[in-house]
């Protein structure tokens, strides 16, 4: 990685990115990977160094001078975006080892083969975990340090144990229901009607014989699906099979509520 530089104010500038590159060939050093414009600086306060400098707009992504980075870890734990990693170049032979923070619940142990992933959660490559720490107390972040190729090193942004794969769905053929309710209130199945429909001239009819509609709902809930079965039996459209008759009162009413509770 070239080392690049941008003027800002008649002075040059090191990329932070390249910077850390290269520091992270004597050593552990954090990189921040965070351009969100959202109220967040855990990772300022975790820095006791102030190598990390959010500022007073809370909003504003964070600054990172790799200089006073001591590679400590803290803000890769305390990050809630997990937007902070370390990086390690000093292993050589064209290794390089990356710290990132792991939340799940498998426990990760030095020499453990996991796959390293990117920032999209696609798979780099395999990689051997050479170290974990859990990082503020019991319930805190666990981070797992692996050695990875040099060459993608930059990109890893997580760790998984294992790959999961989704296989194509079975082609599931498609079976009529053998009996369902067509009317709850009068317990009704749906394939009972649909046997008898076409025996039938009109909806009218149909309800009659097979109560459905006459219960609790008076068809509220059943009279669409009768009409279907019908419609569908006599090769009609639904709108010439027509509707039920509905006479008041059109939900049920107790007898002594219309003849007085003496009647």
């Amino acid at each position: 990685m070239r080392v690049s530089g941008r003027k800002e104010g008649g002075e040059t500038r090191v990329d932070p990115w390249s910077q850390a590159w290269e520091r992270a060939a004597a050593g552990a050093v954090a990189v921040v990977d965070c351009g969100e414009r959202i109220p967040c600086n855990p990772c300022e306060e975790a820095c006791t160094r102030g190598a990390i400098e959010v500022g007073e707009d809370i909003c504003a992504p964070p600054r990172f001078d790799p200089g006073l980075c001591d590679g400590c870890g803290r803000c890769v734990a305390m990050c809630p975006g997990m937007a902070v990693f370390l990086l390690d170049r000093s292993v050589g032979n064209g290794r390089a080892r990356v710290t990132v923070p792991y939340e799940m619940g498998e426990e990760m142990r030095a020499g453990r083969e996991v796959w390293a992933m990117d920032g999209e959660g696609k798979p780099l490559g395999k990689a051997r975990v050479v170290g974990a720490k859990k990082r503020g107390g019991r319930a805190g972040t666990t981070l797992v340090t692996v050695e990875v190729d040099e060459g993608w090193a930059l990109k890893v942004r997580g760790v998984r144990d294992r790959l999961i794969t989704l296989e194509a769905p079975l082609e599931a053929e498609a079976e009529p229901l053998k009996e369902y309710p067509l009317c709850r209130c009068e317990e009704v199945s749906g394939p009972r009607v649909g046997e008898v429909a076409a025996e039938f001239a009109s909806l009218r009819s149909l309800r009659r014989f097979s109560r459905v509609g006459l219960g609790y709902c008076q068809g509220r809930f059943c009279q669409d699906m009768l009409r279907e079965r019908l419609a569908r039996a006599r090769e009609m459209e639904e709108g010439e099979v027509g509707t039920f008759r509905v006479r008041p009162p059109v939900r049920p009413v107790k007898l002594g509520k219309l003849g007085g509770e003496d009647a």
